[in-house]
């Protein structure tokens, strides 16, 4: 019965085309975090031009992307960092204990990986990422979480393929 009542409650915290997390565990590792006063990076993450890769390829093709995706998401991560699709082709990683520069960095390691991998039928892709801290970007977590997300938007607007990273510090 425990193993049971253990599936069924990783299923409904797991996206279950990725097998990444889903918000509903996104916001029950931000409670834990914010508890703990435990700081912490995120990165936003959108793939450029993904409408076009599905109206070409059709949506089964564009499932494969974003299954691809989270496979190179999950292998640029550490054990402790979390992984999760936010929705469509948006993700979001949350790294516990990273600086805003070490997040930078991961993102553009991220960034690179992705351009350079090969997926089948499709090619290539790229994504647009926005990086925040908690705290620092932002006093409450939620600023810290849209702030990542307006930085994605900024550097798809920038020309896509790029990292976008918000620098500014709040007061205590």
């Amino acid at each position: 019965m425990q193993d049971r009542i253990g599936r069924l409650n990783r299923e409904v915290q797991t996206d279950p085309m990725t097998g990444l997390l889903n918000r509903r565990a996104l916001s029950g590792i931000l409670d834990l975090l914010r508890s703990e006063v435990r700081p912490f990076s995120v990165v936003t993450l959108d793939i450029d031009h993904f409408k076009r890769v599905n109206d070409t390829y059709g949506h089964d093709i564009g499932d494969l992307v974003l299954v691809k995706l989270s496979e190179i998401i999950r292998s640029c991560s550490r054990d402790g960092d979390y992984s999760c699709r936010l929705g469509g082709e948006e993700f979001l990683v949350l790294l516990p204990n990273v600086s805003l520069s070490a997040a930078a960095e991961f993102a553009e390691r991220l960034r690179g990986t992705v351009a350079s991998s090969t997926i089948d039928v499709v090619g290539s892709i790229t994504v647009s990422l926005g990086v925040a801290h908690w705290p620092g970007s932002a006093d409450e977590i939620s600023d810290a979480l849209k702030i990542a997300d307006e930085e994605m938007y900024r550097a798809k607007q920038q020309g896509r393929n790029r990292v976008s990273v918000r620098r500014l510090v709040c007061s205590a």
